[in-house]
């Protein structure tokens, strides 16, 4: 196509797309050559109003920097953000035979995803709103939300987590594992150090060695038995005492499931229960309804809340699985 003279087309939204909402389309256009094959196009979409609404944020998910796109996302939301997209064709590319997607494992309310659900208090909630929207026959089988209060993994001989794992595997035989731990672990203290050991406090590179090192074995133990595994982060607070410990405990979760990105992912909901980076007890919900999302403690999550968690937890699932019926 070379020399050949490009023409210009301005496609305006529909009428459907404008009443979508603030989100919607906002312009497309393509451009195409003298023989009317399309050459290229663009296409805007916004102003996005919240972090949630950003399609980019999707794309992203379980991907390096995922946590940083929706901090620099809400960070700039009050100043507006539109998303762009583009494309174009090269006719000097040799083109080369599309191979055909991999097949996503079927499951169907005969055939249901096996789910477990664990992890300390801030587990229950998230657990509870996953086990409503799967319902009772559906192609998710929600085998059990075990929230146990003041529990994580630097405290084995409180509740020992990983023999719980092992006997999960072997009793329970789920294909998927949606875990929530760290709220109880951004302390100094860890027992069951290996011996000749030694952890310094909460943060450092040694803490956090041996927080990874329990993290990953959990994940590799999980994965090896072919159970995917959702590692869901710990939320921004209202007060600073748990923010520095949660972002530390974070930033191990999201490290390691970047590291087994076949069979494990993050979801960041640090971004997700934040305004503009700030703490807030009321936020948008998925329909764009200012609701209450967290507990009178500035911790713990609302139903609302657990709503938002499961409905993502179900959309990374249906990455990974076809869930029908």
């Amino acid at each position: 196509m070379a020399g050949r003279t490009r023409l210009f087309f301005l496609i305006r939204p529909s009428a459907n797309e404008t009443r979508a909402g603030p989100s919607a389309l906002a312009l497309f256009f393509v451009a195409v050559d003298v023989d009317g094959q399309v050459a290229a196009g663009a296409r805007a979409q916004g102003p996005c109003l919240h972090p949630n609404r950003a399609h980019a944020l999707a794309e992203w998910a379980g991907l390096d920097g995922a946590a940083t796109l929706r901090a620099e996302s809400s960070d700039r939301i009050p100043a507006g953000v539109i998303e762009m997209k583009t494309g174009w064709v090269s006719p000097d590319v040799p083109r080369h035979r599309a191979q055909a997607p991999r097949a996503k494992p079927l499951f169907t309310p005969a055939r249901p995803l096996r789910v477990w659900v664990a992890g300390d208090s801030l587990a229950q909630v998230p657990g509870q709103a996953l086990e409503r929207a799967v319902g009772a026959a559906g192609p998710v089988d929600l085998l059990g939300v075990e929230s146990r209060l003041d529990t994580g993994l630097t405290r084995p001989d409180l509740y020992n987590w990983f023999t719980r794992v092992r006997d999960v595997v072997r009793q329970l035989h789920p294909n998927v594992a949606v875990l929530s731990f760290g709220a109880d672990d951004e302390h100094d203290y860890m027992s069951g150090v290996p011996a000749g050991r030694t952890i310094g406090p909460l943060g450092s590179p040694s803490w956090v060695a041996e927080y990874r090192r329990r993290v990953d074995g959990v994940t590799r133990e999980l994965n090896a038995a072919r159970i995917y595994v959702v590692w869901i982060g710990l939320p921004l607070t209202r007060g600073d005492g748990y923010r520095r410990g949660f972002r530390v405990v974070n930033s191990v979760l999201e490290a390691v499931a970047r590291r087994h990105a076949r069979m494990a992912t993050y979801l960041d909901t640090w971004g997700m229960f934040s305004n503009h980076g700030r703490y807030a007890d009321y936020l948008p919900n998925g329909h764009g309804q200012l609701v209450l999302m967290r507990a009178a403690d500035g911790v713990h999550y609302q139903p609302a809340a657990g709503d938002e968690i499961a409905r993502a937890v179900l959309a990374r699932l249906r990455r990974v699985y076809e869930l029908r019926g």
